[in-house]
């Protein structure tokens, strides 16, 4: 599936879902349904600026060339993104999260400087084919210091999950892949205001930083947004979300460093029951 249309096949979905128990509804709800409901799905298009940069280290201590993929490779720094969201409550102050999001980017570009890739050299003027791809998962526990019928605010602890992958190849030098399972844990806060029984105001932030075994590194990432509920179960919303890993990795299949930076509108469909 395209990915532009991903998030359009989504929207169709989630009124299908929501269109008969809106229809049944009266539009006088006493409390927004975000701060109520126990289930919560959110579909959405993510359209951020992408700056990604990168070292791959060859045998011996060789240590590899930092490669700016959109600067040295070509790559468009702007990039439509699929964003899926789930969430569930259990009781009244717990909840669980689950998140996905991924990023799949080639090209073929002539070199304007020497790169180090791995165990090869790709001189000035190469044309180099190349790949980034990159899976975010992310599943997450929360609980709630306040929460009413007009706002709620809470930790939140996890584990946010990426797979980096990342090659660069030449005619007549080779290929050099990096592959890496990063599972970063965080921690958090997270917040949602209803202005009226439409519309929700909400953000979260979670942070990384630890040194341990194979990785060191940090992680930030932030998320807020507003969205009208155009029925009970059924709204649409937009905001804005930033995420930033600058990860330094030592095992056999990645030996290097990833420094990878989201920043960018989303738009979004949520249903809630």
């Amino acid at each position: 599936m395209p990915i532009r249309a991903a998030p359009q096949a989504g929207f169709i979905l989630l009124a299908l879902m929501a269109g008969g128990p809106a229809a049944a509804q009266s539009a006088a709800w006493t409390a927004h349904p975000a701060l109520q409901d126990r289930w919560n799905i959110q579909l959405g298009l993510y359209t951020p600026n992408v700056s990604t940069t990168a070292r791959l280290n060859g045998a011996g201590g060789q240590v590899g060339t930092e490669v700016n993929f959109e600067d040295d490779l070509g790559y468009a720094d702007r990039k439509d993104l699929p964003a899926v969201l789930a969430s569930v409550r259990l009781g009244e102050r717990w909840k669980l999260e689950a998140e996905y999001l991924s990023l799949r980017r080639d090209t073929t570009h002539a070199l304007s400087r020497t790169i180090s890739w791995g165990d090869n050299i790709y001189p000035f003027g190469t044309v180099v084919n190349s790949e980034f791809s990159s899976d975010i998962f992310r599943l997450s526990g929360g609980y709630s210091f306040v929460r009413d019928a007009q706002k709620e605010f809470g930790f939140v602890f996890g584990l946010h999950t990426t797979d980096f992958k990342m090659s660069i190849a030449a005619s007549g030098i080779g290929k050099n892949t990096g592959d890496a399972l990063a599972p970063l844990p965080t921690i958090g806060l997270f917040a949602a205001y209803a202005l009226t029984l439409r519309w929700l105001l909400s953000g979260r932030v979670d942070v990384f930083s630890l040194s341990y075994e194979s990785y060191d590194g940090s992680l930030t990432n932030a998320t807020m947004g507003v969205d009208y509920r155009f029925f009970r179960n059924l709204g649409l919303g937009a905001g804005y979300r930033y995420i930033n890993y600058d990860l330094a990795v030592a095992k056999s299949s990645f030996n290097g460093g990833v420094k990878y930076r989201f920043g960018g509108p989303l738009l979004y469909a949520v249903s809630s029951f």
